[in-house]
């Protein structure tokens, strides 16, 4: 019977997802592929059914009752090392380890350049004896921001442990791991730093502190796939194996055997990712059918690769890169349903492919299909197959200089390229999860009458409809984000309208001896760019700066790099402190001089109330007033005590609803007498979790205690906004994470 496995195999994965996220989009499924299954009065099929949701179930449950938390408080635990995880980045070292209890990622700050050296020597230590503290792996900390737990726990990973002091030990003893990372020491150590890096990513899924930097081009045009160890690389090894057995006169059932060791053993010295066990276990499933003439379609072998990669890792789903290639999967197994031609498919595959890059990265690039076209030929016949070439010569001689200097051209060259050529992807928004998922079932629906030369004219449109409600939503939000120890605070108005950006977040410098320092991403890529493309914008109307501290205006210039700023507004004499950071800005914004008693904005006016002059400090802090669907905000920079004084003088009449506390919830800013005045219902401070400042300051929780406020924090409860429709009714703040005392 033709596609025979998927039903069951569908029911067993969803079955199996009831142990670890209840959903009710799962339960429908469910009901709906039950009912399907039993309609079809095929007592095997309802065994098979039984079977295997009864595995996969089984397995899912033991995999989640094995996460045990450890105590918070951690003393002298031994924990063997994987050395292939082992990163070094100035003084901050990381890896994974795990003991009897089970796996865990380690933090630790290194105390001296001696520290330092040892975790950079070839011969890495394979146990550490450490003292510090468990903490459960991060949440989503702002909406459409990367959820680290789940990526974790589909590892195995259990959480992450603050190492206060570290002691190593080496021993005598072979793995994987150990293997792994003398693979990667190896290239570092033979090839330029450049090269080195690609060799690592292409050959053993190793992606070093450099290489998002070397590949900037890439990530922009779309095509970092090609540096995912999946369907392409997979193909090359145990394809390329299998061709020299064949060509041995090895028999199918020997070629197998050898065919499974090695591919379980490439599974560990890549890294193990999912994209990696999704492209071995297809590769081992289709040759085992070829092996023993098992007559199973594209659509059962792939739902037999995913009953499998269930029962290895039962969370997959929780992981980015095991979504994606689980879908890319599946839909590569329909496109010849569209088209037999190779080109047309290439330019065809990422608009089926839509809907997931949307709701993982809520943009989606136009040209990626015709970078890909473009590029496939090129690593599949020159770059991969020359860096293998170069990687196995390396262990008999030293390359030759020519040809080290011929492939790292190449590669510059596509950097280049692809830089001049980059054309920025399409903003569109993330879906929530039930539009995404209804938006797959017309992609399928659309496949599906592709198959049988329908017309496709109605799923095209439902498609393209379903699209455009993500960007214009009339859903209106406020939202206070967690930029950690800075403010930032983004409202967006209903259906794709005005859009206001105040503060921008920022990390504090201190000062750091040489070996101590690294390369710092920029924090707002993880935070603030995430929330606004995630709602469907690329462009901020009205940028404000509420005063000079790098902790507001310290990400202003990525900001205005990766997004579209159209006005920037200054308060009115702090402008020259910021005179060399507007030189450095690629694109510059109209930029606005504002003071006390101006409007921002059109279609929503923040009223500036303080101050007549700034001279950038925090009592010179841009102090904006709105309301919004009967809510009346006031949001206060950094002012403390003093301005509050200021401001109440001025404004003896103003009360609010919602109040941003000045500086961090500090002791020098919230006076009874300003609350008392203003009157809020619900206060919001922005904080750094395990700040070192100490904020928000205890005198100043017990002053808003005493006024019966309800207080939100950032760094208890991730990003605190306010969310409402047209004509709705308003509501309270919502938290991104649930916390309790």
């Amino acid at each position: 019977m033709k596609n025979y496995l998927i039903l069951p195999i569908l029911v067993a994965a969803l079955t199996g997802s009831l142990f670890y996220h209840f959903h009710w989009v799962f339960i429908l499924f469910l009901i709906v592929l039950l009912i399907r299954i039993c309609c079809m009065n095929n007592h095997r099929l309802v065994a098979v059914t039984v079977l295997c949701s009864f595995c996969v179930g089984f397995r899912a449950f033991i995999y989640v009752q094995s996460f045990q938390t450890p105590p918070e408080k951690i003393h002298e635990e031994v924990l063997q090392v994987f050395q292939d995880t082992i990163k070094v980045e100035g003084n901050s070292l990381r890896f994974s380890a795990k003991n009897k209890t089970g796996k865990y990622q380690v933090y630790y700050r290194l105390k001296s350049e001696e520290e330092q050296k040892l975790w950079l020597q070839e011969q890495l230590p394979d146990y550490v004896l450490l003292n510090g503290s468990f903490s459960q792996s991060e949440p989503v900390r702002n909406l459409h921001g990367y959820d680290v737990q789940k990526n974790n726990l589909s590892q195995g990973i259990m959480g992450t442990i603050q190492a206060d002091s570290v002691v190593s030990k080496r021993i005598r003893g072979y793995s994987f791991s150990k293997l792994r990372a003398h693979l990667i020491f190896h290239t570092q150590k033979k090839f330029p730093k450049r090269l080195a890096s690609y060799l690592n990513a292409l050959v053993i899924g190793y992606k070093d502190e450099n290489f998002e930097d070397y590949t900037e081009g890439y990530q922009l045009s779309g095509l970092m796939h090609l540096f995912t160890l999946s369907g392409l690389h997979i193909q090359f090894y145990l394809g390329g194996l299998q061709l020299l057995l064949t060509r041995c006169g090895m028999i199918r059932e020997s070629r197998l055997a050898v065919l499974v060791i090695v591919g379980i053993a490439l599974i560990f010295l890549c890294g193990g990712g999912a994209s990696v066990l999704r492209a071995v276990i297809s590769y081992l499933v289709a040759f085992i059918c070829q092996t023993f003439d098992w007559q199973l379609s594209g659509l059962d072998k792939w739902a037999l690769m995913l009953f499998l990669l269930l029962l290895i890792r039962p969370l997959v789903f929780y992981s980015v890169g095991g979504r994606l290639s689980l879908f890319f999967a599946l839909i590569l197994l329909h496109l010849k349903y569209i088209s037999s031609n190779n080109l047309a498919q290439s330019l065809i595959f990422p608009f089926l492919a839509f809907p997931s890059l949307l709701y993982e990265f809520s943009e989606w690039s136009i040209v990626s299909g015709i970078f890909t076209l473009m590029m496939m030929p090129v690593f599949s016949w020159v770059i991969l197959p020359g860096c293998l070439f170069l990687f196995f010569v390396s262990f008999l001689m030293t390359p030759p200089v020519f040809i080290l200097e011929v492939l790292e051209g190449v590669f510059l060259l596509l950097e280049k390229v692809l830089l001049i050529g980059y054309i920025p992807s399409i903003v569109i928004g993330e879906p929530s999860f039930l539009l995404f998922i209804v938006m797959i079932i017309s992609l399928m629906w659309l496949i599906h009458r592709c198959k049988y030369h329908e017309k496709i004219l109605k799923p095209i449109v439902l498609l393209l409809c379903m699209t455009l409600t993500i960007p214009f939503s009339s859903r209106g939000l406020v939202a206070f984000i967690d930029v950690g120890q800075g403010d930032s605070i983004f409202i967006k108005l209903p259906f794709h309208g005005e859009t206001f950006l105040i503060d921008t977040g920022g990390r504090l410098g201190f000062k750091q001896e040489d070996w101590q320092q690294r390369k710092l991403k920029p924090p707002s890529d993880y935070n603030i760019l995430p929330l606004v493309k995630g709602e469907g914008y690329r462009t901020i109307d009205h940028l404000i700066i509420t005063h000079n501290d790098a902790d507001h205006m310290g990400e202003l210039l990525n900001v205005t790099e990766k997004l579209v700023v159209k006005n920037l507004y200054l308060g009115k004499g702090s402008e020259q402190e910021l005179v060399p950071v507007l030189k450095q800005m690629k694109q510059r914004p109209k930029i606005h001089l504002v003071k006390e008693g101006d409007k921002i904005g059109k279609q929503l006016s923040l009223h500036v109330l303080s101050p007549k002059i700034s001279d950038g400090s925090n009592n010179s802090s841009l102090v904006t007033y709105l309301s919004i669907n009967g809510k009346r905000f006031l949001l206060t920079g950094d002012l403390e005590k003093a301005g509050e004084e200021t401001l109440i003088k001025n404004y003896p009449k103003l009360q609010v609803d919602i109040l941003k506390i000045g500086h961090h919830g500090s002791k020098t800013s919230t006076s009874p007498a300003f609350l008392k005045q203003l009157e809020p219902d619900e206060v919001v401070i922005s904080a750094g979790k395990n700040n070192r400042y100490g904020h928000p300051a205890s005198e100043t929780l017990e002053t808003l205690q005493a006024e019966e406020t309800t207080i939100y924090r950032t760094d208890q409860q991730g990003m605190i906004y306010y969310e409402w429709y047209p004509f709705g009714q308003s509501e309270k703040l919502k938290t991104m994470i649930a916390f309790h005392e």
